[in-house]
């Protein structure tokens, strides 16, 4: 088996945490807006896989505020924290039996989120995964966020594979967009957003439950084929 990598995104991907994440996201707009603002009115495709940085700025251009993005980072941290204690998060349906087989098998893989480090680690910390993610790209490491391809990018280089080697597995459309736009192998999960939405991706399925390392194994070969094997397709008309 030729070498290759997976990166995950967390919160919808590897966690059940989705739900929390917005609803951190729901509270920390509304207390500091007053209740001027609902993340109701926002577009949730703009929103959902973007950073914090971005959502203040939207926030502050289209409603005319002045939100210091480090006092947000913070008070949504509050906000998940509390949102968690209500509602606990747990891994996502797949995850545990993937996770088990990349590392049997020996496939690097890391995780490369929107969310800041602080949030991230809460969420492995919850779920007893401190640990057992070697490489971890956070929206800390990175200026800009998805749907711009840097993190994913940073995460190729600290696995040290090439993009063409590398699966992402996203459940938004701005990361979708990213990993696609890093030259990766695009995964849709579909939860957050449907599997219309999700289009974008190179494949979409319903949870990480569908995949196992055969089938991304067999992906990413019809994905970045050898060069004898791309030539043979060239000759044939089915080339790229």
């Amino acid at each position: 088996m030729r070498a290759f990598g997976v990166i995950f995104d967390a919160d919808g991907v590897l966690f059940d945490s989705e739900q929390q994440s917005l609803e951190a996201l729901r509270m920390a707009i509304a207390e500091l807006t007053n209740g001027a603002v609902s993340l109701d009115s926002l577009r949730m495709d703009f929103i959902c896989g973007r950073d914090d940085n971005a959502i203040v700025s939207l926030l502050n251009h289209h409603y005319g505020l002045s939100l210091d993005p480090a006092h947000f980072r913070a008070h949504k941290i509050d906000c998940y924290r509390r949102a968690m204690t209500k509602d606990p998060i747990s891994m996502a349906s797949g995850a545990e039996a993937l996770l088990r087989q990349l590392e049997s098998e020996q496939i690097p893989f890391a995780i490369a989120t929107g969310a800041i480090r602080e949030k991230l680690d809460l969420s492995l910390s919850a779920l007893g995964l401190v640990g057992r993610f070697p490489t971890i790209v956070t929206a800390d490491d990175v200026s800009s966020g998805k749907p711009d391809p840097e993190i994913f990018l940073l995460a190729a280089r600290r696995l040290g594979l090439p993009p063409r080697r590398l699966v992402v597995i996203e459940d938004t459309i701005n990361g979708v967009i990213a990993a696609n736009r890093a030259g990766m192998l695009s995964v849709g999960v579909v939860g957050t957003f449907t599997r219309e939405q999700l289009a974008q991706a190179h494949h979409v399925v319903s949870g990480l439950y569908e995949l196992n390392v055969e089938r991304l194994a067999n992906w990413i070969e019809v994905f970045d084929p050898l060069p004898s094997n791309r030539a043979r397709a060239d000759s044939r008309g089915d080339g790229p």
